[in-house]
């Protein structure tokens, strides 16, 4: 039963791989930036369409009909088929929301860490990468709870697995910028019926197992949709502006950005979150052959009530892998959402 009576929003970011402009403009930065040399932003991966953005929609208006506004984050142009007029849709441009001087960018991470500057965004929201699903009835109680993000404080081994992707440097860098602002042990001790609860099931083991480290190596954060307050963003942004500028003014992709982790780091460290084990409602498919009947009958069967679908280069056959996925969103949700024009065809 929901008591959470403030209002709540959620922010989606999208692009548009197959919009010119927006291929020219990156390709006249990338050309500045980084010459004939390539780079991870090059990765098709990063880009490629899964063409399923409409049920992400009809997810929200079926099992969140309780949010509040939704703010598309856009470089610029948007679906043909979305229906700007509907009054809970507000489309942002990025440029809107970057610090002075730093648009354009074509990597989330500036863009992430500025969403606190949204203009008419709640305290309490909900982050979502395009690539996150509702596939089943939720409620405020299952991101926010007494005002707090619900989240898991688990501490863990970070270790580099020299895959190349930048991002495991980008969360070693975070855990130097934590650790310089709070002590693990005082964390844990202060807050330790977060830390040390039964809800995380087994995952309490890692939190276990790292007891003995002077510093964080790693604080788990499940890749969902991210409750977030404004007012940690602007705390966190109040003590390490230049950091934060730093990341802002990166065109591209970089080993040392921060994420929007940092805030839920934070969080978590500042003990102003409410314990949940959200693997419990909540699953997240690094895509590969082996996961994609796994995902199908996931969706069909409403096994949890979020998911993400992240891309993986260990996929084999792209286009089956859409056909696939497409055909059980739209077994689960065939009805057309008020946020689609009712003259155009998503698909």
């Amino acid at each position: 039963m929901n008591h959470e009576t403030y209002p709540i929003d959620f922010v989606l970011f999208w692009v548009d791989p197959g919009n010119k402009q927006w291929q020219q403009e990156k390709a006249e930065y990338r050309a500045k930036v980084f010459g004939d040399q390539k780079q991870e932003a090059d990765l098709a991966i990063r880009y490629r369409d899964w063409d399923n953005l409409q049920y992400w929609f009809r997810g929200v208006e079926k099992y969140a009909p309780w949010v509040r506004k939704i703010f598309f984050v856009t470089w610029g142009a948007v679906p043909d088929w979305l229906d700007t007029t509907n009054p809970k849709l507000v489309i942002v441009n990025d440029r809107e929301i970057l610090p002075e001087g730093c648009a354009p960018v074509f990597s989330p991470n500036p863009k992430e860490i500025n969403l606190h500057r949204i203009p008419d965004l709640s305290e309490h929201f909900v982050y979502f990468n395009d690539d996150m699903f509702l596939i089943r009835e939720t409620d405020p109680t299952d991101f926010f709870l007494n005002g707090r993000p619900r989240e898991m404080a688990v501490s863990y081994q970070l270790a580099n697995d020299m895959d190349g992707d930048s991002f495991r440097h980008m969360l070693f860098t975070m855990m130097g910028v934590i650790n310089s602002f709070f002590s693990k042990k005082e964390v844990q001790r202060r807050h330790w019926h977060q830390w040390y609860t039964l809800k995380y099931g087994a995952q309490v083991i890692n939190t276990l197992r790292t007891r003995p480290f002077r510093y964080f190596s790693g604080i788990m954060i499940p890749h969902l949709p991210s409750p977030m307050r404004k007012s940690t963003y602007e705390e966190v942004w109040e003590k390490i502006p230049e950091l934060l500028m730093e990341t802002s003014s990166r065109r591209f992709r970089d080993p040392l950005d921060l994420t929007q982790y940092i805030f839920r780091y934070w969080a978590i460290c500042k003990g102003e979150i409410e314990p949940a084990n959200i693997y419990k409602y909540g699953k997240e498919y690094f895509m590969e052959d082996l996961a994609l009947k796994e995902l199908c009958e996931t969706i069909s069967r409403q096994k949890y009530k979020m998911i993400c679908i992240n891309d993986s280069r260990k996929i084999t056959d792209f286009e089956r892998c859409i056909t696939l996925i497409q055909k059980s969103f739209e077994t689960l949700l065939p009805e057309r959402s008020s946020f689609e024009k009712e003259e155009a065809d998503p698909r």
